[in-house]
């Protein structure tokens, strides 16, 4: 996060949970040029805003590549956060919109307009949390296949004994996930374990230390090579560069920061 962001996370009420990662604020007082969003393995609703003027309120599908947009300043977002594959409970549609961003308009009409009303209305993140926590509801129960969708943030459990825990074949497995997620469950797996290398970089970096790339291999790559490879596609760089980028926006945050500002 780069100098004049206010970035928050609140957890989602027990109701939701099961679906719900988290809801998101961020708000870019300097603006950011070339910002990088990289896959997550996660469907977002994004409410935008510029100046604090309501803009948008879209779905944002699967992406399986990183997306770079320049973030103009006062820029505003909220999002809510699906967990992998859960989104299609709540959202029909949300398996077929990977790399795309969609007018939530186009999926629920009115009452899209109606939820784009009230929180253009709103005036924190809180009570944003409580709108979604009143509109969300899933469509859909969760059953085997939602259930096992749930666990696929485990990376450490073989596919084949998810599969099996849940009573399905690998092949069921297979046609569950790209039903849910619009990918099949190896490829989302691997999103997945970039998604975990890259926070622990992230980690890493806050604390100042050089990364022992080989203890990468506890995510489950083979080898340095294997997880250059994954962040060339995933991050559109190597993991060194990736660490390199991490290092520029500290310091231009340390140029830019105020001798009491708060972190």
């Amino acid at each position: 996060m780069r100098v004049g962001d206010s970035y928050e996370e609140i957890r989602p009420g027990p109701e939701l949970g099961q679906y719900v990662e988290c809801y998101w604020s961020r708000l870019d007082f300097s603006g950011t040029p070339n910002h990088h969003i990289l896959p997550d393995g996660c469907v977002d609703i994004l409410f935008s805003t510029k100046c604090g003027e309501a803009s948008s309120l879209t779905v944002v599908g699967l992406m399986t590549s990183p997306l770079a947009r320049n973030v103009e300043a006062g820029e505003g977002f909220f999002g809510v956060r699906f967990r992998p594959g859960m989104a299609s409970a709540i959202i029909d549609e949300a398996s077929l919109l990977n790399d795309r961003i969609e007018p939530l308009e186009s999926f629920w009409g009115c009452r899209a307009r109606s939820i784009f009303e009230r929180l253009a209305a709103s005036s924190t993140p809180k009570e944003m949390v409580g709108l979604f926590e009143e509109v969300l509801r899933p469509t859909a129960a969760l059953d085997c296949s939602l259930q096992v969708m749930s666990r696929l943030s485990n990376t450490a459990v073989p596919l084949s004994r998810l599969a099996s825990e849940a009573g399905l074949s690998e092949r069921h497995f297979r046609r569950t996930c790209v039903a849910h997620a619009g990918v099949p469950p190896k490829y989302l797996r691997r999103i997945l374990r970039f998604r975990r290398a890259a926070n622990r970089l992230r980690t890493i970096q806050r604390r100042s230390v050089q990364p022992n790339w080989a203890h990468f291999a506890a995510f489950g790559y083979y080898d340095q090579a294997h997880l250059i490879r994954e962040f060339q596609e995933f991050a559109d760089c190597t993991p060194g560069r990736f660490v390199q980028s991490l290092q520029r926006h500290d310091n231009l945050k340390s140029k830019h920061d105020e001798p009491n500002q708060t972190k």
